[in-house]
């Protein structure tokens, strides 16, 4: 079976690691220029080399052969790459290739789900479509820490397949047929993993963290089952389990960000330092955005919109979420 792997960043690296070790594909892993050439280890990985039988490349042409494409870019790069192997011809080049998402987020100017983004302006069979999703640390991933995700598709013929070549003794795949809820779970907990950060850089603590996952996640629930998800999907891996590993996680670059945010820096400051894509500032530019036109109860994507957009201090932000009305926890 021949695999690509679009995105070398760290996730990428950390599924090409799973794959290597499973030793049941030809591995691919497309990285935009030439870094790999003169190097034998993971750029965003510590210290990790790269297998023998994973082969870095910096042409999209392997899209040709493939069985399965895993898309592991930082989701402003997608609609992008996906013009470039449509112009190429690459997309239709095989009609059973299965293309499965693993990037976090919506897209930058459809401000639409990448399943979406796939089957309807790229004309990806919807049954050759899977999204995996859930709380994976590439780094933890990468040092065969026991991990657990989920692949979801409307074909449960291509997530099986999914679930198949990628499971192993530490690395465990679940499926499930919701993908407006997983897809919505993986993008939103970004932004609750900024507010998490906010709350740490202010000096908070535990109770303010869980409080406010608590709540998060009740936002989350709010959204996708308004956009035709199924709530129980948000308790699960690719729910509940990413936005506790986002928030609590050492290695969350949104919850680093967030950090940074509450000590007093401002966005863009915050992000230079972190010199890394953060998907939850976009997705709370879309999410916001959504809320509003469906007249959704986001209040913590509100008050992250507006130190992210708006010059917000975020303490302020946060005495506001503290003294709204009281309310039934479960409305």
């Amino acid at each position: 079976m021949n695999v690509t792997i679009l995105g070398a960043g760290s996730w990428g690296s950390a599924l090409s690691l799973v794959l290597s070790y499973n030793q049941n594909c030809s591995i691919d892993l497309y990285h935009y220029n030439d870094y790999y050439n003169s190097h034998n280890i993971f750029k965003y990985l510590d210290n990790i080399s790269i297998p023998d039988n994973v082969k870095i490349t910096s042409s999209l042409e392997s899209v040709k052969k493939s069985d399965i494409v895993f898309i592991a870019l930082p989701t402003e790069y997608i609609n992008s790459t996906l013009s470039t192997l449509s112009s190429l011809s690459l997309l239709d080049f095989n009609s059973k290739t299965i293309w499965v998402n693993c990037s976090k987020g919506f897209d930058s100017k459809l401000n639409q789900r990448f399943s979406t983004i796939l089957t309807e302006k790229f004309h990806v069979d919807q049954n050759n479509f899977v999204v995996l999703s859930g709380p994976t640390h590439a780094e933890e991933v990468s040092q065969k820490i026991p991990t657990a995700i989920v692949a979801s598709s409307l074909s449960v013929t291509s997530s099986i397949k999914i679930q198949k070549i990628l499971s192993n003794n530490y690395f465990r795949v679940y499926t499930n047929p919701d993908i407006i809820g997983v897809e919505i779970g993986g993008a939103c907990k970004n932004i609750i993993s900024i507010a998490a950060g906010i709350c740490l850089g202010l000096g908070y603590g535990d109770n303010t963290i869980s409080a406010l996952i608590s709540r998060g996640l009740q936002e989350i629930i709010r959204l996708g089952t308004a956009l035709g998800a199924n709530k129980n999907t948000f308790y699960g891996l690719s729910g509940l389990g990413d936005l506790s590993v986002t928030a609590f996680g050492k290695f969350s670059r949104n919850r680093q960000f967030g950090i940074k945010l509450g000590e007093g820096l401002n966005s863009e400051k915050a992000q230079s330092d972190i010199k890394m894509v953060i998907e939850g500032i976009n997705a709370t530019k879309i999410v916001n955005k959504i809320s509003k036109k469906h007249k959704i109860n986001m209040p913590i994507v509100d008050q992250v919109h507006s130190i992210l957009f708006d010059n917000k201090e975020p303490k302020i932000a946060i005495n506001e979420l503290m003294d709204r009305k009281l309310k039934d926890e479960m409305i």
